[in-house]
């Protein structure tokens, strides 16, 4: 092979390559399955319209950027060739830009290193912006049946597509409104309710065996809450529980999930943290909500309970572990945080 470049040093190396990185209009995208960090060049970001770094540099962005129509079938054929099943990795579809909009785009990407155990350590792609073709192709297609079925001139063409696209606008506005609001979220604390967790839990199992990565569940409750409502009616309790979700939600990740599971429980899906980060975690926020009785009349405190998801679980016996852990932590005097293998911290 010809050699094209030639560098006395590897920072001279890596400077090339940064600037050819940043000039490049497309995206180039290099993920580390030794690492997990996903490294995505200065044009992926402005190809979908962000600003260069902003996101997160992991799988996660990428997988919650793919249109939902989509997502099954980019999985099926990424882990296809992940595992060996198929020998190239292509696949088109649509990827959501910052305005919310949807990019047409063809991804492509090759395994470059291998684990010992067969695991992908490295894989560089490319998404190509193929948005303005598969339009053109559409569009020829729709009026090619406009013209058999009436031959319509342009100017109908035109006024037909119009509308056609802010009616379908409109009634897409519409059902991700009432997904949002009534499927999705719990509607006295505006979390995620426990459908959606349960739909979301099951996602992050299958993203953790893909990718190997870990995935820890955290379950809590308020202590005594039941004596707050006997005592001070059922408006304050909802009023704690708004504000207690509040509290949390501000105080977890972008990538955790946080949902109410059923009066005063509720759940915390932390991607990627071990039992000991989500561990402390978890007692992070037991500290913060436990000073929450300093700034209000009624003392409030929470126990927690902590499992990471083993090579097997079911959503079922993860459950149960978490549970169980919560138990523990209620049974030992409550206001602390209980897991397998590191015990209570309070």
């Amino acid at each position: 092979m010809d050699k094209i470049y030639q560098h006395s040093s590897a920072i001279a190396a890596d400077i090339t390559l940064n600037n050819i990185l940043d000039i490049i209009v497309e995206g180039v995208w290099d993920w580390n399955g030794k690492t997990k960090i996903v490294t995505r060049s200065p044009g992926w970001y402005r190809m979908l319209g962000y600003e260069v770094a902003i996101l997160r540099a992991d799988v996660f962005t990428w997988e919650k950027l793919i249109h939902p129509d989509d997502y099954p079938r980019v999985m099926l054929q990424f882990e296809r060739y992940i595992s060996g099943e198929n020998d190239t990795y292509e696949v088109e579809y649509r990827c959501k830009k910052s305005d919310g909009s949807y990019l047409w785009i063809a991804d492509r990407g090759t395994i470059v290193a291998r684990n010992p155990d067969g695991s992908v350590a490295r894989m560089i792609g490319a998404h190509h912006d193929i948005h303005q073709q598969i339009m053109a192709q559409t569009d020829l297609i729709e009026q090619n049946k406009s013209l058999q079925d009436g031959n319509l001139s342009l100017e109908k063409m035109i006024a037909q597509k119009t509308y056609e696209l802010a009616k379908k606008n409109q009634q897409l506005e519409r059902k991700v409104i009432e997904v949002e609001s009534v499927a999705n979220r719990d509607p006295l604390t505006q979390i995620a309710n426990r459908k959606s967790f349960e739909t979301e839990l099951s996602k992050e199992i299958i993203r953790a065996n893909r990718y190997l990565h870990p995935l820890t569940l955290v379950m809590f409750d308020l202590d005594k809450f039941k004596e707050i409502n006997d005592k001070h009616g059922h408006k304050v309790g909802d009023n704690i529980l708004c504000s207690i979700s509040n509290l949390v939600a501000k105080n977890i990740r972008d990538v955790d999930l946080f949902a109410r599971w059923g009066g005063d429980e509720f759940v915390i899906i932390f991607p990627e943290l071990s039992q000991k980060q989500a561990h402390q975690s978890s007692e992070k926020l037991r500290i913060m909500i436990d000073e929450y009785k300093k700034t209000n009349k009624l003392s409030v405190t929470c126990s927690f309970g902590v499992a990471q998801y083993k090579d097997g679980d079911s959503i079922n016996s993860l459950f149960q572990r978490v549970d169980k852990q919560l138990y523990i932590s209620k049974e030992q005097g409550r206001n602390q945080v209980y897991s397998e293998t590191t015990g209570a911290t309070q």
